[in-house]
């Protein structure tokens, strides 16, 4: 009950803030159209969208799942404009059709595992398979914190817990919750995740 609540209340603070996200990204539009772009407000442009990227990637990762659908391109887009600004990059080798939201809560917060692993960016690549997906990064350093991802395939516990490693522990119940298996392959410049 306390886990449904706090996602609930994810879900509600994400979509409420969406929209006046947008509305400043609009209102800029109307800014460049009325007095020609600025440098000033293409920065304000730049953090508006990549505010609002980051609501609806976080409305699904740790907001309440349901039983519904969300399209693949949806899904796509939500991921790459998540990780558009950063140093880390998300990339598809194939387009997918409709997947439980659950799922792509499940993916969304893996994908931010994988980031934290990453001290120098890199480029996230993902395919689809039957079930899930597989999600490779390949030649750059990977610095994953062993206690973590043993965590999600093995249970052991993170003590404690923090909003810097939240993600671990979310991951680690979608898997549960879900009887999910996930493959996890990790050396010093790869990094493998399949389910």
């Amino acid at each position: 009950m306390q886990n449904n609540l706090t996602e609930l209340m994810s879900s509600r603070i994400c979509h409420d803030l969406i929209s006046p996200v947008g509305a400043i990204g609009n209102g800029l539009e109307l800014m460049n159209e009325l007095s020609g772009p600025t440098p000033e407000l293409e920065l304000i442009g730049q953090s508006a969208h990549t505010a609002q990227a980051k609501l609806k990637f976080f409305r699904i990762a740790f907001g309440a799942s349901g039983d519904c659908l969300i399209g693949g391109a949806e899904a796509e887009r939500i991921a790459a404009e998540m990780f558009s600004m950063g140093r880390v990059s998300v990339e598809f080798t194939e387009s997918w059709g409709d997947r439980q939201r659950s799922l792509v809560k499940l993916y969304y917060l893996l994908l931010l595992c994988v980031e934290s692993s990453l001290p120098r960016g890199g480029r996230i690549i993902c395919a689809p398979t039957v079930s899930g997906w597989d999600i490779n990064v390949a030649e750059v350093p990977i610095n994953p914190s062993a206690a973590l991802w043993q965590h999600i395939t093995n249970g052991d516990k993170i003590d404690p817990v923090t909003a810097k490693t939240i993600q671990f522990t979310l991951a680690r119940q979608s898997l549960m919750e879900q009887s999910v298996t996930l493959a996890v392959d990790i050396s010093e410049n790869n990094l493998h995740l399949s389910f």
